[in-house]
């Protein structure tokens, strides 16, 4: 491992350059001057106010601030920093319900800013309605201190009614302020990165604010944090962890405030980071110490002075243990994004995808499907299979699992990459887990069918029609849509059974004629659909076993479509070529 990490480095110092080289942090500075020279400083509440600026070419910035001098603080006090949970304010607020997931039921935030947000809702509501109007318009959404948080949450209401598909993303900026909620708030928002990198929070070492609730073990941090010292070095940081343990050792000692309704002013901050001369200096202190990832990570503390702040201490901070830990961080990462990356992950899957492809050509060519060698399992291939087939579903159940916790008002939970291929996935494989449940003397497939089967075929019937249903086309190669088509086909063949035992009676006889009728509906409906593979014609299939007992059962005088199509073996190649005229 040290052999790998003296040849990986972390971008902190080169995304905070990046950020400080752009304009943003000035305009959204400025928007929030602006917005506080308009508020009256004498009023009797503590009252969070927004106004629309166009600082910036092409870009609408929206300031959120709070009245600075009001005779009560919400952030002062023993309940500054109470936590409230949704589920106590669902039912009269549920404006953040779209935040729950069926992993993730509940979640806190801090109650001051949830009171700012409230008493205003009417008016974000109207502006969210506007915003939305004007999908293309570039949008910043910035405050400070406890302006801040409410600006963070009008941006996880805006990021609701937002598609994002089509709209631009909006940026959240804040400055000077407090964390927001809990580790569940966190989760729903950093699982999703188009959420999370909305998210940027610019933090001095000079402002208490930010730090105010360290000691509340329940507050967690989420979004990218841009840690400022005095020596004007900056260094950013999105990893939760890592982000708590800097706003710890970055405090600089003997700064409190007595009030928090003091501000802290980030102008000269702000200045200071887009100084020419300053960001010179940074790139010279990226060239020379960040060789190495511990080395990286020792320029970012150098720069956003935790090492001066130690020499003051004397005690405290730690830099080589805190090094030590934002390594490990680090690595973590990296071993979640190498196990967890949905690109590459989705590129094996094709791999294992076309293996399967090739199997069930092969056991076409020998006029038994795919389906009915796998459940006699006679060659070796119909055995190795059953690996690709084990990998193929360890991926979907993750992913069907990890949709799951996301937000339920997020729109379909897979993109259209994503669902295409779970589509695929589900048609090619569950017939292979049907095979091996029938194989094993089971009954009733759809009973014991797996989740991840139902949620994707949910899913893709809310996000689509399918487009290969309806029409007259070749159908020797296509998946056949109803993944639970020979579930289907192997309780019609035990319905066949059931009606010719010699001890039948007539109520079960009747039973079981229903479901075949029920079943020869079926068939043909598929059939005019095209939405079923001509490969259930091969001989040896377990269709055309199921066939040849009905057709004894029902004899010649039975005369359904299916009976007159099944009848004339040539309409087996008019359907695969699609040439077929079903009634």
């Amino acid at each position: 491992m040290d052999d790998e990490n003296s040849l990986r480095f972390s971008s902190g110092l080169e995304l905070a350059s990046f950020i400080a080289t752009s304009d943003l942090l000035e305009h959204s500075w400025r928007a929030i001057t602006k917005q506080r020279s308009k508020i009256s400083a004498n009023g009797s509440r503590f009252s969070a106010f927004f106004g629309r600026y166009n600082e910036r070419s092409n870009c609408e910035i929206i300031a959120f601030v709070t009245a600075p001098n009001c005779r009560e603080n919400p952030l002062e006090g023993e309940r500054g920093g109470d936590l409230v949970s949704f589920s106590d304010f669902k039912d009269v607020f549920p404006a953040f319900e779209f935040l729950c997931s069926k992993q993730c039921s509940d979640f806190a935030i801090n109650g001051a800013a949830l009171e700012l947000f409230w008493d205003f809702y009417d008016v974000y509501e109207q502006e969210i309605v506007r915003l939305k109007s004007n999908p293309k318009t570039q949008l910043i959404i910035t405050g400070d201190a406890l302006g801040g948080s409410v600006a963070s949450l009008f941006t996880l209401f805006l990021l609701d009614f937002l598609d994002l598909t089509k709209a631009k993303r909006p940026l959240c900026i804040t400055f000077g302020s407090p964390l927001l909620g809990d580790e569940a708030l966190q989760s729903a928002i950093s699982q999703f990165s188009t959420w999370s990198s909305c998210f940027l929070h610019v933090v001095s070492n000079h402002d208490p604010l930010p730090r105010m609730f360290l000691n509340h073990t329940a507050y967690y941090p989420f979004g990218t944090f841009l840690f400022c010292s005095e020596s004007d070095g900056c260094a950013c940081s999105g990893d939760p962890a890592t982000v708590s343990k800097l706003l710890e050792a970055t405090a600089v000692p003997n700064v409190t405030s007595n009030s928090h309704s003091l501000l802290f002013d980030y102008k000269e901050t702000v200045d200071h980071l887009i100084n020419q001369a300053n960001l010179k200096a940074m790139s010279m202190l990226i060239t020379e110490n960040t060789e190495s990832l511990r080395g990286s990570f020792v320029a970012q503390l150098e720069a956003i002075g935790v090492v001066q702040i130690q020499a003051q201490q004397q005690q405290n901070v730690d830099v080589n243990k805190l090094v030590k830990k934002m390594i490990e961080r680090e690595n973590d990462t990296i071993l979640e994004t190498k196990t967890s990356d949905p690109s590459e992950a989705l590129n094996m899957v094709k791999i294992n995808m076309a293996k399967l492809e090739w199997y069930k050509k092969k056991c076409q060519s020998d006029d038994i499907g795919y389906y009915d060698s796998y459940k006699n399992q006679r060659h070796p291939p119909d055995i190795r299979v059953a690996e690709f087939k084990k990998k193929l579903r360890v991926y979907w159940e993750k992913m069907v699992e990890e949709a799951e916790r996301r937000p339920q008002r997020e729109g379909a939970p897979f993109n259209i990459r994503w669902m295409f291929g779970g589509t695929n996935y589900r048609r090619m494989v569950e017939p292979l887990d049907i095979a091996e449940h029938y194989r094993k003397g089971l009954r009733d497939y759809k009973s014991h069918r797996p989740k991840h089967y139902e949620k994707l075929e949910e899913w893709f019937e809310e996000s689509s029609s399918d487009p290969s249903t309806g029409q007259k086309e070749s159908v020797s190669s296509i998946l056949t849509v109803d993944s639970c088509f020979w579930a289907n086909v192997e309780e019609a063949i035990l319905a066949c059974q059931v009606v010719k035992m010699v001890d039948c009676s007539a109520e079960e006889e009747e039973e079981a004629m229903g479901k075949l009728k029920d079943f020869e509906d079926y068939v043909v409906r598929m059939m005019k659909n095209s939405a079923v593979s001509s490969e259930i014609f091969l001989p040896q299939s377990s269709f055309m076993r199921w066939w040849e007992q009905y057709d004894e059962i029902v004899g010649d005088d039975h005369d359904s479509i299916l009976s007159v199509l099944m009848r004339n073996e040539d309409h087996y190649e008019q359907y695969a070529n699609g040439r077929l005229e079903i009634p």
